[in-house]
């Protein structure tokens, strides 16, 4: 059952500790754009789970705002690669980084029963430059401050998030498409239209938007408002947007963006698939007594691990 909050639904205090990096920034004059699940929980009442800490900053602002979150905070350059945001083998054996222009910290101190609000600190937090998300963390046209936090401490407006993920969406900034990053965007417009556009029938019967989402789609950038009239009527065609945004931009005089070629394609794992299909085929000559017994073995396995 779905159900629609009016204000945040985390309390202050799970705020304050979860934005605690960000408010590192603020004391070292560094302005800021909280994105992804906190931006959509504490400004747009979306009711999403927290997970890594997503900031926003100025290109030239990147290493300096990771070095003041490591000096205020228990955080690290982590050394590894974060599993959720990293591309299906099965699509790239590369396997590169939805954010390869970003800095990720780790948490260096477990959360401590001395300490109860601890279990809020984010385990990671990632800090991007705001080129690769297609927003300014400066415009206060578009993005809002959260009181009582510090003013230097924005979060995107619904139209300026809608934008940025429609644009990198349609022509990541990075050069290429990435799965992860695809779906996860898709995800929070998929939260935005949900929560926050909260009158049905979206189309009249007059074939109009309803006047919020129509509100809405006029408040967009216009390369984006095809993206978002199709989304609404349910009439969305991946092909379509891509080069109808073009034309968009085309007619814009933004000549570069418009005639910039698309990102290739995945490049796929030829070697991993003629492993999978060779094992396919190996399972089909064997035996279907031999296959049941397998596995029968492979459930037994799989409880005896679960019961100890």
């Amino acid at each position: 059952m779905l159900h629609y909050y009016d204000s945040s639904p985390y309390v202050l205090k799970t705020q304050q500790r979860r934005l605690r990096p960000a408010l590192s920034l603020s004391d070292a004059n560094i302005r800021c754009l909280v994105w992804a699940e906190d931006a959509l929980a504490y400004i747009h009442f979306v009711p999403t789970n927290l997970f890594s800490l997503q900031l926003i900053v100025a290109d030239q602002d990147l290493e300096a705002a990771s070095t003041a979150i490591m000096h205020s905070l228990p955080y690290k350059v982590s050394a590894g690669r974060d599993e959720h945001f990293v591309e299906a083998i099965i699509l790239d054996p590369s396997q590169p980084s939805a954010f390869p222009h970003s800095v990720c910290l780790e948490l260096t101190t477990p959360g401590s029963m001395d300490d109860p609000g601890s279990i809020d600190d984010p385990e990671k937090i990632f800090i991007h430059p705001m080129s690769q998300f297609c927003c300014d963390v400066h415009d206060n046209s578009r993005t809002l401050s959260l009181p009582p936090f510090s003013d230097n401490i924005r979060f995107p407006t619904r139209t300026a998030f809608l934008d940025s993920m429609i644009a990198m969406n349609m022509d990541p900034p990075s050069g290429r498409y990435h799965s992860k990053e695809v779906s996860m965007l898709r995800n929070w417009i998929a939260y935005l239209f949900t929560y926050t556009l909260r009158t049905w029938p979206a189309v009249l019967s007059n074939g109009d938007l309803e006047p919020e989402r129509k509100e809405v789609l006029q408040s967009l950038r216009e390369e984006n408002r095809p993206y978002f009239n199709a989304y609404a009527r349910k009439t969305f065609n991946w092909t379509e947007q891509v080069l109808g945004r073009k034309k968009v931009l085309e007619k814009l005089g933004r000549h570069e963006e418009a005639r910039r070629p698309l990102p290739p394609p995945y490049p796929g794992n030829p070697a991993l698939r003629a492993k999978a299909k060779a094992n396919r085929l190996a399972n089909q000559k064997r035996p279907y007594s031999l296959l049941a017994s397998n596995g029968t073995r492979s459930v037994i396995t799989n409880l005896s691990r679960f019961v100890r």
